[in-house]
Parts: structure tokens; C-alpha cells; sequence
């Protein structure tokens, strides 16, 4: 989990070189930008200092990727309405989604599904995790709790709580392989805690990290060390995000059974497009378009019969750049890219 919350808060935040920077809610990532992560196959040495002014170079190390994924809208993917408050979901394919609430006061982790063969994992955190406030620059202090409740028998209550208190301790140039950013450095000290039917499962356990957060949506670097005794380590992984490529075909939520969405035309449009739909059956269709950064910019409803529809669009008002049009009919929904160019 901690890997999870590391890579977007890494995806959060980019700023001008040898400058002090401020992070808040404008800097969450665009719908629809994509992010790659890569890290150390082991531990490697390396000694990052904090304060103002710093330089931090890992660019000496050898990397493989290890993950990453496409932010996509909530309402696209087929666990929406199991976390109802998120505004920003991470997807790694149809296996795996992580929601985030990105609001004025800071970022919010509220939920993790994965799937693997016919096992369904649901993670669900009472209440919302706090995991960056807003705005953010040095100094600046939180505290994440992450409180994840499960029965995994009848009777039988299993509770984790993975806790951390956080501290902005530093900022500088942070330069990574293809990219260098003004950065913010946190400083970590975490706490996993077990609990069957409210008793402790031994004793808590003690870890120590840090991460770099930038103003720019996909760049951003960790590390860490499960075996540190204490802050100030200098031997353990360092990992970093960057910008992936993005899919030119369109990103969509779960196949719909009852309608079909297909991808507007023209695209590339200016300043109207045409947006088909087919329908099994009489709906209630909401078509709801947002820009990059999730603010919805239009919405529409139509009581439509069974059979072909083209929805019009027009994006007079607009300015140019990456449109999300989600459909819904009914339980169902579906999401396609569009690009306005003017």
C-alpha cells in the first residue's frame, strides 16, 4: 500500500529551478495522463541531505520498471459506486484501481480494489486517509492514518493500521533519468499496527522514508528502507515516476452490456463533434464532459428509444486540449477521450 500512496503522491506535484514551491490542488494530475515508475533492484548507497537550496541527483543508479497507470475518471471504472466520494482513479489495466480525492485541504486516499483470478481484494479506509496536505511547502506537517477493517472469518475481525507522521524538510532540484524538477522533500516515520477483534497482534512496527514531490503531475521519487533503525539512513531503494506514454485509442471503463460507445468524430475536432451511441433498450441517457483537470465543463440528458444516436458536442466555449465524454445509461457507464484543437 505504501508503494501505491507513493507513486501518486509522486504524481502530484512541478516547479521553476532554484526556487522555493507551493503544491495545493491545482497541481493533481490530469485525467487521462499516464505515469510510469521504475526503481533499484536492491539497496544502493546514498546519502540525501534536507534544507533549503539542495541538489539531489539519482541518475547513477540502475532501474527496471515496476509499475504504473493511467488516471481515468471514477465514474469510468466498475467499482464507482463502492467509493462514491473519489475525483481521481489509477488503473493499472482491469486488474487493479486505486481512488483518490484530491480536495482544497489535500489528497485523500479512499480506497484499493485488485483482482486476482476469482479473489476480489476491496480496501476500504474508515475514514478517508489524509496522505499530503494542501497547500503543501517547507514546513509543512500531516499525519496519515490508514485504517483498513476486514472480516476474514466469521467472527473473526481483522484490523490494520498503517500510520505516519510526515514533515516537508527540504527543497531543491531533484534530477532523475530525463528529468530535472524543483522539489519538495518529506520526511516520513511510519507505524503498521495489527488487531484481531480489537487485541494487538504483537508489537507495532517502526519504518522511516522519504519522498520528493513536484509540481509537475508525473514526477516524483521515494526512498526507503524497511530495515532502518532510525531517520538519517543511507543505504536503501530510491524509486521515481515519470510521464508514460499516452494511448492515442480512446480509455473506456468496463464493457456496457445495454449500449455501445463509440468514439466521436471528427477528432481532432474544432469546435463541434458528433458523439454515436447505440442502445439495447429505451434509457435515460447523462452525458457528462469533463476537461484535464476532472472539472465537468458541460452536461446533458436525453430520454432516448432503443437503437443508433449521435449526441452533438459543441466546444465553442472551450479551449484547446483533452476532453472526457462519460456516458450513462442507466447502472452503466462509459468513457472516451476527445482532443479540441483550435
Amino acid at each position: 500500500m505504501k508503494k501505491v500512496l507513493g507513486i501518486v503522491l509522486a504524481a502530484l506535484c512541478a516547479g521553476s529551478a532554484l526556487a522555493q514551491i507551493t503544491i495545493n490542488s491545482g497541481n493533481a494530475p490530469a485525467i487521462g495522463s499516464t505515469m510510469a515508475s521504475y526503481g533499484t533492484t536492491g539497496n544502493v548507497d546514498w546519502n540525501p541531505g534536507s534544507g533549503s537550496n539542495q541538489t539531489w541527483n539519482i541518475t547513477s543508479f540502475d532501474y527496471t520498471q515496476d509499475g504504473g497507470g493511467t488516471y481515468v475518471l471514477p465514474s469510468s471504472t466498475p467499482y464507482a459506486a463502492t467509493f462514491p466520494s473519489a475525483t481521481h482513479c489509477v488503473t493499472a489495466g482491469d486488474n487493479t484501481w486505486s481512488y483518490y480525492r484530491v480536495a482544497n485541504d489535500g489528497l485523500y486516499f479512499v480506497g484499493f480494489v485488485a483482482l486476482a483470478d476469482t479473489l476480489e481484494i476491496i480496501q476500504d479506509p474508515e475514514p478517508d486517509a489524509l496522505v499530503l496536505r494542501f497547500p503543501c511547502t517547507m514546513g509543512t506537517n500531516w499525519t496519515t492514518v490508514i485504517r483498513i477493517t476486514y472480516e476474514i472469518l466469521p467472527g473473526f475481525v481483522m484490523t490494520t493500521v498503517d500510520s505516519s507522521t510526515n514533515t516537508v524538510d527540504g527543497w531543491g532540484n531533484l534530477t532523475a533519468p530525463g528529468w530535472t524538477e524543483a522539489a519538495l522533500r518529506a520526511s516520513s516515520h511510519g507505524y503498521l499496527s495489527s488487531y484481531m477483534n480489537g487485541q494487538p497482534l504483537g508489537e507495532a512496527t517502526e519504518s522511516w522514508s522519504y519522498m520528493w514531490v513536484t509540481q509537475n503531475g508525473n514526477r516524483g521519487a521515494s526512498y526507503s528502507n524497511p530495515d532502518a533503525t532510525g531517520p538519517g539512513f543511507t543505504t536503501g531503494e530510491v524509486g521515481y515516476t515519470t510521464t508514460g506514454t499516452v494511448d492515442v485509442d480512446p480509455i473506456r471503463g468496463p464493457v456496457a452490456e445495454n449500449f455501445k460507445l463509440s468514439q466521436n468524430y471528427p477528432n481532432p475536432f474544432n469546435p463541434n463533434t458528433t458523439l454515436p451511441i447505440e442502445l439495447a433498450k429505451s434509457a435515460k441517457v447523462e452525458l457528462t464532459i469533463y476537461n484535464e483537470v476532472g472539472q465537468v465543463v458541460s452536461t446533458m440528458s436525453y430520454d432516448l428509444s432503443a437503437g443508433q444516436h449521435n449526441l452533438p458536442i459543441d466546444g465553442s466555449a472551450w479551449s484547446t486540449g483533452s476532453y472526457f465524454a462519460n456516458v450513462k445509461a442507466g447502472d452503466e457507464a462509459q468513457t472516451t477521450r476527445m482532443l479540441l484543437v483550435k
